[in-house]
């Protein structure tokens, strides 16, 4: 952050660099937790076309990435030797670089770039994973192209903790340990799923790089309001081009279940998030939900979080 500050001719203020408008509209903010992990939380729009790179180093890290790229012209992503070019598209995607490797975007003017960077070495992730061979799980992951990368999409999950993380007041007093704990789901989650796909041909997902593309974009349009009804299975499927016994099988085998199901935990995860923040009753988070029996909405709620709306507060 201090190299950048002074290449852009601009202060660190708390930890926070604000981009001259020039070029970009936004900030970087970074974060060092009491556990010991470094965090960059960055959320611009670019104002001119733009290179962000880290150099490779001879002392070994990793750095797990969360990345939501808007991307109206151009972005190249650089990993070592290897290139990925995307064009007029939005990428959310998940994935992990170490240092001993360069690392880089390339982007046109307009680009929104929203993300959230972890640092941290393989014995701290071995030790906090209880992995006896966590270079194994590490080495797997990194032997593949970076046209793979695209293949941890980020989900509604994701997105959530993501934002949580962003979102934190900077003069609540549990902002460390709220960002602290966010950051941890997001990297358990994260190798969890690895660990998981690793049992299965090294993450083989017989998928092409286009057809994951669809299906992201269906999961992107299927949650865009979460308070309006969802478009049928007919809709999306006429939206990216393929059958829809296609996106149905291709998007469950992408995301681990079907369509519906995902978009009813993401509105059950909605309603959660609403009644947390109070100000609302569970009758009119039903309703802005679109139920007009209070019980069938009782009774998703509770399938999805093992508890009734009207108990949430006293567990939480």
């Amino acid at each position: 952050m201090d190299e950048l500050a002074q290449r852009l001719n601009v202060p660190v203020v708390n930890n926070q660099l604000i981009f001259p408008e020039a070029v970009a509209t936004g900030s970087l903010t970074f974060v060092k937790l009491p556990n010991g992990i470094h965090v960059n939380i960055v959320n611009c729009r670019m104002n001119q076309d733009w290179l962000i790179c880290r150099r490779k180093m001879k002392d070994e890290y990793y750095t797990l990435r969360f990345h939501e790229l808007t991307i109206p012209e151009t972005l190249e992503i650089r990993i070592g030797d290897e290139r990925m070019k995307e064009s007029h598209t939005t990428r959310s995607i998940a994935y992990l670089t170490n240092s001993l490797s360069d690392w880089a975007y390339l982007g046109a003017k307009g680009t929104i770039y929203k993300g959230i960077d972890i640092l941290f070495n393989a014995s701290w992730l071995g030790e906090y994973l209880g992995v006896q061979r966590i270079d194994d799980v590490l080495s797997t992951y990194l032997s593949l192209q970076v046209e793979n990368v695209h293949r941890e999409p980020l989900d509604s999950e994701y997105r959530r903790l993501i934002q949580e993380i962003s979102e934190v007041d900077e003069g609540n007093p549990m902002r460390l340990a709220i960002i602290q704990n966010r950051v941890m789901l997001l990297i358990e989650r994260f190798f969890l799923r690895i660990y998981e796909r690793k049992k299965n041909i090294y993450f083989n997902i017989p998928m092409s790089k286009a057809d994951i593309d669809r299906v992201m974009q269906v999961e992107a349009v299927l949650t865009r309001d979460i308070f309006e009804p969802a478009p049928t299975i007919s809709q999306l499927a006429k939206m990216v081009s393929i059958s829809e016994s296609k996106l149905k099988k291709d998007f469950k085998m992408l995301y681990g279940v079907p369509v519906y199901e995902y978009f009813q935990k993401v509105r059950m995860q909605a309603a959660k998030d609403k009644l947390l923040a109070g100000g609302h009753s569970v009758k009119e988070v039903a309703m802005e939900l679109g139920y007009s029996n209070l019980s069938n909405f009782t009774i998703a709620f509770k399938k999805e979080f093992g508890l009734l709306p009207s108990k949430l507060l006293t567990a939480y």
